[in-house]
């Protein structure tokens, strides 16, 4: 076998194309992709592709001359299957073995994978990790569980990055894979109030399953009033989990005095912001975006002591050639959580 089946984005497109197996060089590992999660990252870098690569440039995460609208191998929710050692390897685990890993090379200087143009992402059907991070999943995990530890570790970052008391109040706004990761974090920390925010109603049901004690549909109450009453004084935390960079003022303009906004939905337009609000208020704005090996790991372990429901956050999943209609599901307005890929296999989307 020497070509594979691959997903790319490219110019807010998603398609299927054959390509060659990747090699993996010092380090590195060559692994089958089992599960990966469709994240809101892929699906913001689909719609937004020349804003993201703008900041890309901007940062010199990619060269000035590169194209506008490169090619991107995305997927970096995993559960994988080693298959082929680089040089200068160990060979921790037996060919076959199921890891997962934090989905960055660091033998290429910390590059994203799933983002970065020029990698291979885990919606191929193999893909490169770096040995140095595996983790291994136990054999009765199955693998689309394994997949779900990159969201739990993101919204474990974020509820980490508020340092929480557990007699103040958390306000998680957005209730998508990362709004539950961090209500299900704020849950296990003790943390007594969990408001959860959300104008879909099975997105809050979700909510409460995931350890919320209050939910509120925007649309209908000011969820940050209600959050601050809840407070009685205490500090209000405010996890911003939407992605709508539009609601990030008016978090600011109803916050109470001296609460904190962790920022953690991905924003990349310009965004028109009154700061005056926050420093009357004293107001301190996080903003949280990977996390540690440590906290990836945490996650995993949540996992596999049944302390987080994976199964409530998969609510799909999809072949490798029903990847590009499942993306158009997703772009419009749904009740999925978290669809899970199976690059090894051909199928629409299905109830998980």
């Amino acid at each position: 076998m020497t070509s594979m089946k691959s997903i790319a984005m490219q110019g807010g497109k998603i398609y299927e194309s054959d390509i060659d197996l990747p090699t993996p060089g010092p380090g590195q590992v060559r692994v089958k992709s089992l599960a990966c999660g469709i994240c809101g990252s892929d699906l913001h870098i689909t719609r937004h592709s020349s804003e993201v690569f703008g900041i890309y440039k901007k940062m010199g995460i990619m060269p000035q001359d590169a194209d506008d609208q490169p090619e991107v191998r995305l997927g970096h929710e995993f559960c994988a299957e080693v298959d082929h050692y680089g040089p200068q390897t160990e060979g921790k685990f037996a060919i076959g073995s199921r890891v997962t890993c934090v989905p960055v090379l660091a033998t290429m200087g910390g590059a994203g994978v799933g983002v970065t143009p020029g990698l291979h992402g885990a919606y191929s059907e193999y893909f490169i990790v770096d040995e140095a991070l595996l983790l291994p999943v136990p054999d009765d995990l199955p693998a689309a569980a394994a997949a779900i530890t990159e969201p739990l570790a993101v919204g474990l970052h974020a509820v980490n990055r508020a340092t929480m008391h557990h007699n103040e109040v958390a306000l998680v706004a957005g209730c998508g894979p990362i709004g539950l990761a961090a209500i299900a974090a704020l849950k296990l920390q003790g943390v007594k109030h969990i408001v959860a925010s959300d104008p879909q109603a099975s997105k809050r049901d979700s909510a409460m399953e995931f350890g919320a004690t209050h939910c509120v549909d925007p649309t209908q109450d000011d969820e940050v009033r209600i959050a601050s009453e809840l407070a009685a004084g205490n500090r209000v935390v405010i996890f911003e989990c939407v992605g709508i960079h539009q609601l990030i003022n008016g978090f600011i303009e109803r916050a109470p005095a001296h609460s904190t906004l962790i920022i953690t939905g991905i924003h990349t337009a310009e965004s028109k912001v009154n700061f005056g609000y926050a420093t009357v208020k004293e107001m301190d704005i996080r903003f949280s975006y990977y996390y540690s090996p440590e906290e990836f790991a945490e996650s995993l372990e949540n996992i596999v002591e049944g302390k987080i429901d994976w199964q409530a956050m998969c609510t799909g999943k999809v072949g490798i050639d029903g990847v590009s209609a499942a993306f158009d599901t997703l772009m419009k307005p749904n009740d999925h959580i978290k669809v899970i890929i199976e690059p090894w296999r051909s199928g629409e989307l299905e109830p998980f």
